[in-house]
């Protein structure tokens, strides 16, 4: 078989068509644009410490600048004091990171009266900045715990507050003035003591010109209830505000130049506190004083107020009591914080210094009732004869003298009494005027007997016609005999067998003896014959 013959093939060179290479070559080109434009716009990487990372996710969380989102969080590392957040910021954000600029984290909250951060309920936590352009490029920065509230930006005048406690008062809540928002509370502290609080508060423009020394602060988150001639007065701001809580403040004379320096104001717990009649003038300055009971306190209610004269100067605010083994009572100490502003005449003088001249002559605490039927008491200053008393320092607060109360003196003068009684000889007593009535029972029976019959006698003689006309001065002698002798049986009980009045009821028995046998005679003798005494015998 022949072999087939295969056919020839012809081989030719291919072009390639260059508008398939266009395609990556667009490809390539438009994905370094977007590379170069993604990395030309990234700014600086920054860290920021926190003390917890508030739900912050990476590649998730962002940073937001004038409600711009102007970086992202990277990653969250935990650290000994707190988190680190590392973060890329846009390039154009980055003249803003200097020595102004402010981080916080901003999460939802829910509260009375406030809703903050509504926009991360849905979004999730994330960091919001604030800045201004500054001179000091920085990279690391520290987190806020809390939203700042003066950022630099408002005019007006910062101002301190002094309360006994914080009243629930928060950073950000309110100021008003005639209930229009003029500021904010800035930050709540405790003093160095820990004894107050100090709550730092911002009075925007214009109003900081109404603040001056008749001021007076309060916190609305209360209703003010007064009993008065015109009824009961209940005042209350609106629930916004109750709900809200914050500070409201009035100004007894705005008229009044505000002065460059103001020192710290008082917080009254309620409207009706910081409208109450007060004396002195000026701000208010509260010290604490100690003072020593040996009395009963036991009615003394922390909060109880200190006056004088009527007028309320200070407070109860803490009692110490325990129970002396060496003397059997129980004493007290008391710590009172009292206003020394109430002793000024005028404002430039030191209330203490007049405090401590007006205890040197004689003024000092004791214990009284407002109410004595429901045994309240209260601390009262009072003038008395005492002299060379000193206010002086004792750790705690000024040493104030004492003095002993009302219910004390009257107290010890019942006690008085009951022992006197007590130290009486009762008993020896009653022993005495038994043994006086059963020695006197037998003679005084037969002298009673004896003066019955005389009386019967007498009664018989005085019913005859014959001495219808005998002077009254007979019945009136008789009548008072039998006044003596009904006398006599009770001053006879109440006195022992030797007695000096013993003696003497022997005489007068004696006497009245001779007396009754007189008178017999003279009745035989009227009977006998009844104008005797007329014509004789």
């Amino acid at each position: 078989m022949a072999e087939q013959q295969l056919p020839s093939v012809e081989v030719t060179k291919s072009r390639v068509s260059l508008a398939i290479l266009l395609v990556p070559l667009l490809a390539l080109l438009v994905g370094g644009w977007l590379i170069y434009k993604y990395y030309s716009q990234l700014g600086p990487t920054i860290t920021i410490l926190f003390k917890e990372s508030g739900g912050l996710e990476p590649k998730s969380s962002y940073i937001k600048f004038r409600d711009v989102k102007v970086g992202v969080v990277e990653r969250v590392e935990i650290l000994a004091e707190g988190v680190r957040v590392r973060a890329r910021m846009n390039r154009d954000v980055a003249p803003f990171l200097n020595e102004t600029t402010k981080f916080w984290i901003v999460k939802p909250e829910i509260g009375l009266g406030k809703i903050r951060g509504l926009d991360a309920l849905m979004s999730g936590a994330y960091i919001q900045m604030y800045a201004k352009l500054g001179h000091e490029p920085k990279e690391h920065f520290v987190g806020l715990d809390e939203p700042p509230i003066d950022l630099g930006e408002e005019r007006g005048r910062s101002l301190s507050l002094v309360a006994e406690r914080s009243y629930d008062l928060a950073p950000g809540d309110p100021v008003y003035y005639r209930q229009i928002e003029v500021g904010r509370i800035e930050r709540v502290q405790l003093d160095p003591t820990g004894k107050r609080v100090i709550i730092h508060i911002f009075v925007k423009e214009p109003y900081d010109r109404f603040v001056n020394t008749t001021t007076r602060f309060w916190n609305i988150n209360s209703i003010s209830v007064n009993l008065n001639d015109r009824g009961l007065d209940v005042q209350m701001n609106s629930l916004a505000q109750i709900l809200s809580g914050g500070i409201e403040f009035a100004t007894q004379q705005p008229e009044l130049e505000s002065p460059q320096s103001l020192g710290e104001f008082y917080l009254y717990p309620s409207k009706a506190e910081a409208n109450r009649k007060r004396i002195g003038v000026g701000q208010e300055r509260y010290l604490d004083f100690v003072m020593e009971f040996d009395e009963n306190v036991g009615y003394l209610p922390i909060g109880a107020a200190v006056k004088i004269e009527g007028f309320r100067v200070g407070e109860v605010k803490d009692i110490r009591s325990h129970f002396d083994l060496q003397h059997k009572r129980i004493s007290s100490r008391i710590i009172a914080s009292i206003d020394v502003a109430a002793f000024r005449q005028r404002a430039e003088e030191d209330g203490l210094a007049n405090l401590k001249r007006l205890v040197a002559q004689g003024l000092r605490a004791r214990l009284s009732q407002s109410l004595p039927i429901l045994n309240d008491l209260y601390v009262e200053l009072v003038f008395t004869d005492e002299s060379n008393a000193t206010l002086f320092w004792s750790g705690e607060g000024y040493y104030f003298p004492t003095t002993k109360g009302k219910l004390a003196r009257l107290t010890a003068t019942i006690q008085a009494i009951l022992d006197k009684i007590e130290e009486a000889p009762i008993e020896r007593t009653l022993e005495s005027l038994s043994a006086l009535l059963e020695e006197t029972k037998a003679p005084l029976r037969t002298t009673l007997l004896t003066l019955k019959r005389s009386l019967a006698n007498l009664n018989h003689l005085l019913e005859t016609n014959a001495t219808q006309n005998l002077p009254r001065q007979l019945e009136a002698n008789l009548h008072q005999l039998q006044e003596t002798l009904a006398s006599y049986q009770k001053l006879a009980k109440s006195y022992g067998h030797d007695s000096l009045f013993k003696e003497r009821l022997d005489l007068l028995l004696y006497d009245l003896d001779r007396a009754i046998k007189e008178a017999n005679r003279l009745l035989r003798k009227l009977r006998r014959k009844p104008n005797a005494i007329i014509f004789g015998d």
